[in-house]
């Protein structure tokens, strides 16, 4: 390694505004760049060789919603790739933001869920939201485990768990179906060490969003806007 050369700025970005998603806004949205402060440098390899990159911290803000978040834009020599369109070697710019972008997760009412059934919905969209793929299908099947447990589903393992919520008209036929390739991508995080795709678990939480809305959420909303009913006067 060689000298290293670095050089800070902190740029004038009041009139600038570019396209980011917003994850108050679950979409992309004009932001404002209240901040930016940036890095260069390069590493002296020597030979007339040497590394550069570039890197940008920026404080912005969603323009429809007001939401500040924290954005990262940066590239590196090393990452640059040939184009041959331009006849160039063209930037490959890598972007990072806080809180990390989670607009393809819905926004249920996990307060009407039971604790536990809480506790691991949100360590899985956590996982999600932060690249931990083996994680988030491991916390997938214990998801539906939970919710297993306490529908008091009958079985000696979780196929036969999830074909009893069937038989008790907690889920459909059809749901039944997908909960068990649901139960088929957690077996491959937990016991293959395997990582699923980001729209793979996205997909999957949409379906378990589905069914904890029809087995505790909307159950729940209907008797606080309805009354609870008089199972006498049925």
């Amino acid at each position: 390694m060689g000298k290293i050369t670095k050089i800070f700025k902190l740029e004038d970005c009041s009139s600038d505004k570019q396209k980011f998603v917003c994850n108050e806004c679950a979409r992309e949205t004009s932001h404002s760049i209240v901040s930016s402060f940036h890095e260069s440098g390069f590493d002296d390899a020597g030979d007339g060789y040497r590394m550069d990159w570039d890197r940008r911290h920026q404080i912005i803000q969603c323009s429809g919603c007001d939401a500040v978040s924290f954005r990262i834009e940066s590239t590196h020599s090393e990452d640059d790739h040939y184009s041959y369109e331009h006849d160039a070697l063209v930037g490959n710019i890598t972007e990072s933001y806080f809180p990390n972008r989670t607009h393809q997760l819905r926004a249920i009412n996990t307060y009407l869920l039971p604790l536990n059934v809480q506790a691991i919905y949100r360590e899985t969209t956590s996982a999600i939201s932060n690249g931990l793929f083996i994680l988030a299908g491991i916390g997938v099947r214990a998801l539906i485990e939970t919710v297993c447990k306490e529908q008091n589903a009958q079985g000696k393992d979780l196929f036969a768990k999830i074909n009893s919520l069937c038989q008790m008209s907690v889920i459909t036929k059809e749901g039944s179906d997908t909960l068990h390739r649901l139960r088929s991508l957690g077996n491959e995080a937990a016991h293959e060490v395997k990582p699923q795709s980001e729209d793979q678990l996205y997909m999957a939480m949409q379906i378990i969003d589905h069914m904890l809305e029809g087995t505790y959420i909307i159950p729940q909303r209907i008797n606080q806007v309805f009354g609870k009913v008089d199972k006498k006067c049925v």
